[in-house]
């Protein structure tokens, strides 16, 4: 599945680069160029991501849920984990305490990238390098399914551009200016190609040691948490359980954070284009929309909930759909015309965005093709 990893990142590249940069030639959000494109799209873009955001803040949550278990040594149901986990999340976004743990988590994010390099130099001698091994399995609903599931947040869902864009946009109100074309464009390709790396990283660290030894992980959040830290000490020792365990905690919690903020500022801004007269700036609508998402995740988890794998896959697929046609909504917002012809991209990466788009819609397709008409 090394393959798939790869065409995922590169895939999804143009796309997720364009939030930044569109945010930093203009001064606006996305959110405020789907709303230019008229009501119709507007209004399908919103009540895709409504829908979408609820599920990402689920599915992030029930991860990080497993994770608060594993480290601090208590078992409860996933929904009462989530619950926990989101009154810790909220609290600390209403508070303000985040930042904290924000301005520590770019240390812990090297700690942890270390050590998963680490454990992957470790079992490069356990792989299997042929080229037979890179070779995708025969194409069946299982395949097809795994393969859009990973695509879909392989390296980051899609929707993180409109994020991307929104915390631009604030970052330069809050220091005076905007972002220069050369500085967003290196701070996204460092951050994303780190992303990148990880990725086919854990794939070589999973496929080391649980699929060659034939390890399969357990269906429910926490035991699929404590599995993926068992994957680190079977390389590196026993002594490394907790460490790992505090390290991915706090790195899954900063994501936790940053997820629900993001939802939640574009649910704001969502509303902010919708009815503009409104004062959603402020904190009372803030923690409102915060309350409500997190509410909204956590009825999501309560009624969908059969398995920790299939939720994450369910999730996965509902990103994937939606990925595509924002991809195609930022490419016509990078190259418009309210962008100066220097600050948009070169030739080479709109045509990369083309195929992109283009093949996206094309495994949407052969996805939906394999579903209705294979499977039956």
């Amino acid at each position: 599945m090394a393959l798939v990893v790869i065409f995922a990142c590169l895939m999804k590249y143009p796309g997720l680069r364009f939030g930044g940069e569109y945010a930093a030639a203009t001064g606006k959000n996305l959110v405020a160029n789907y709303r230019q494109r008229g009501w119709l799209v507007f209004g399908l873009f919103s009540i895709s991501q409504l829908f979408s955001m609820v599920f990402i803040i689920a599915a992030v949550s029930l991860f990080t849920s497993g994770l608060l278990q594993v480290a601090l040594g208590f078992e409860t149901g996933p929904v009462m984990g989530v619950f926990i986990l989101l009154v810790l999340v909220a609290a600390m976004l209403m508070t303000g305490h985040y930042k904290v743990l924000e301005k520590s988590i770019k240390v812990i994010v090297v700690f942890f990238t270390l050590l998963t390099t680490v454990c992957m130099l470790m079992v490069v001698d356990r792989l299997d390098w042929s080229v037979s091994a890179f070779a995708l399995p025969p194409l069946d609903v299982p395949t097809i399914l795994f393969i859009v599931a990973l695509v879909g947040f392989m390296p980051s869902p899609t929707d993180a551009s409109i994020l991307q864009s929104l915390w631009t946009v604030a970052r330069a109100e809050s220091e005076g200016r905007r972002a220069s074309k050369e500085e967003s464009r290196f701070d996204f390709n460092v951050g994303y190609i780190t992303s990148c790396i990880l990725a086919v990283f854990f794939l070589f660290l999973g496929t080391a040691v649980l699929f060659e030894s034939g390890v399969e992980m357990p269906a429910d959040n926490a035991g699929f948490a404590r599995g993926l830290l068992e994957v680190y000490t079977s390389v590196i020792g026993d002594w490394s359980y907790y460490v790992m365990a505090i390290t991915a905690l706090c790195v899954m919690l900063s994501t936790a954070l940053t997820v629900t903020d993001g939802m939640t500022r574009m649910a704001l801004a969502i509303g902010s284009e919708s009815l503009p007269e409104q004062d959603w700036h402020s904190d009372r609508y803030y923690n409102v929309i915060l309350i409500v998402l997190c509410l909204a995740a956590l009825l999501v988890i309560q009624t969908l909930l059969q398995s920790f794998a299939r939720f994450m896959d369910m999730t996965s697929v509902i990103v994937f759909f939606i990925g595509p046609f924002l991809a195609f909504l930022n490419h016509r917002a990078i190259f418009s015309d309210e962008i100066p012809k220097d600050k948009q991209p070169g030739r080479i990466i709109r045509i990369w965005s083309i195929v992109s788009i283009v093949s996206l819609f094309l495994l949407m397709l052969v996805y939906c093709y394999y579903r209705l008409f294979v499977s039956g």
